[in-house]
């Protein structure tokens, strides 16, 4: 008997260090893997169900990101959060995403521009009632823009730097200027608009 053809097209392949990666990177972010949480080879082999050599990549990627620091033949352990570095980071993802929007919105479809919006003013409703979603929820309609650009190297340039001040972010609701961050999305959605 032959064997049957798919009669459904299959998307692309992924990598498996790429899966690795995006399984950790949402330990990371979501807390499931802590601050300052050492990474041992062989619980994450386990945990993941691969080989040592996919965990390796993904944290050398983690590593870049600066989501996982690495000290040889001492520790490799979750990132713990730094004030200052945040600041710098932030700052400079500041910029970028000036660029974004300067960049990205020429570019947008009407699809994309009324997909924005509804993240845009989700983000505005969670900023308004001081959701610690909402920075985050922010710096991604941000990443988006930046997606638009058609700019692959500002693109792996911004992407690594957001979720590195994602994860940075304060965790504590009076450590934003709810105001300014609702005045951000505001200048957003004007500019989707335009």
């Amino acid at each position: 008997m032959p064997i049957p053809t798919a009669t459904t097209e299959a998307g692309p392949r992924r990598l498996l260090r790429d899966v690795v990666f995006e399984k950790m990177l949402a330990a990371i972010v979501d807390g499931t893997l802590e601050p300052g949480e050492r990474l041992n080879d062989d619980q994450l082999v386990k945990w993941l169900g691969v080989s040592r050599t996919p965990v390796r990549e993904a944290i050398a990627q983690l590593h870049t990101y600066g989501l996982v620091e690495i000290e040889a033949n001492r520790f490799t352990r979750v990132s713990t959060r730094d004030d200052v570095v945040y600041a710098e980071a932030a700052q400079f993802l500041a910029g970028l995403h000036t660029l974004a929007r300067e960049w990205g919105t020429s570019n947008l479809d009407a699809a994309t521009r009324k997909t924005l919006s509804k993240s845009i003013a989700t983000a505005r409703k969670q900023l308004k009632a001081h959701d610690l979603e909402g920075p985050g929820t922010l710096l991604d309609v941000q990443g988006e823009l930046a997606k638009a650009s058609g700019n692959a190297l500002f693109v792996g340039t911004e992407e690594p730097l957001r979720i590195r001040v994602n994860f940075l972010r304060p965790r504590e609701a009076d450590s934003y200027d709810w105001d300014a961050l609702v005045a951000v999305a505001d200048e957003l959605a004007e500019a989707i608009k335009s």
